[in-house]
């Protein structure tokens, strides 16, 4: 018969007591780590929507320019026309303000010179050559466009030409504008695209009053083809000076405001 002694007895509560310890600390540990997995899953899924909304959302403007703000056609100006599609297909230069930057700009109020805060350098010959050969064709399209007032005033707005008749001159605008904000030098300058989306806006806006469903509705898109057409031509006649020639009047306007380069 074996016996135990004192000394074997003491050791085992020892290994009694460490294997308890172990344990205690395992489960120690082990509770340790799911707390602090479950703080740091509630802390994710808490500051995640956060970050998103304070992160700047990247999209590609038309043309494909990578920009952090938000993209859309009147994303910047609520007067634009709404029947201008998302990839600028359906208007006559498809390189505009909105192709490079994705948003719709201000219209310019008479006489303001704030914004384009500055006009491209273009020769005064250049601009003189282009006023000659193409100012009685735009002339034409401005009071074409300037008539619009009374027949869309006598509810007669769904007979009025389309927007691609020759006599809004809507073409002649753009190439006067290429004569007046662009050159060799230059290359295609952030002001022609400016002014190509103005000449962009009356022909949608044309095309908005054709096909009106109310009086109403035909007015609020003629009213917003004024306002992009005197943009237009306010732009031009920061540029045209003595040498060039004399300033557009613009539409419902007395006078035009000359001055330039």
């Amino acid at each position: 018969m074996s016996t135990t002694t004192t000394e074997e007895v003491s050791d085992a509560s020892k290994d009694n007591a460490v294997c308890a310890n172990n344990n205690s600390r395992r489960q120690w540990i082990y509770q340790t780590t799911v707390a602090t997995l479950a703080t740091i899953s509630i802390a994710t899924s808490t500051s995640a929507p956060a970050a998103a909304e304070e992160a700047p959302q990247k999209m590609f403007a038309p043309g494909g320019t990578l920009v952090d703000y938000q993209v859309g056609i009147r994303a910047g100006n609520a007067k634009a026309s709404a029947s201008r599609r998302n990839d600028n297909s359906n208007v006559i230069f498809g390189q505009d303000y909105y192709y490079k930057f994705g948003t719709a700009p201000a219209f310019i109020p008479e006489g303001d010179t704030s914004f384009p805060v500055k006009m491209p350098f273009v020769l005064s010959q250049q601009r003189y050559d282009g006023l000659k050969k193409y100012r009685d064709r735009v002339q034409r399209g401005i009071d074409k466009v300037a008539a619009l007032e009374a027949t869309v005033g006598s509810g007669d707005f769904a007979s009025i030409a389309p927007a691609d008749d020759p006599e809004y001159s809507i073409r002649p605008m753009g190439l006067l504008a290429n004569a007046f904000l662009a050159s060799e030098n230059t290359g295609t300058t952030n002001e022609l695209f400016l002014a190509r989306w103005y000449i962009n806006e009356i022909y949608l806006d044309i095309a908005d009053i054709k096909s009106a469903q109310s009086k109403e509705a035909a007015e609020t898109s003629r009213a917003n083809a004024v306002l992009a057409l005197n943009s237009f031509l306010g732009m031009l006649n920061r540029s045209i000076t003595a040498k060039v020639g004399d300033p557009f009047v613009l539409v419902g306007s007395s006078a035009g405001s000359g001055g330039g380069i």
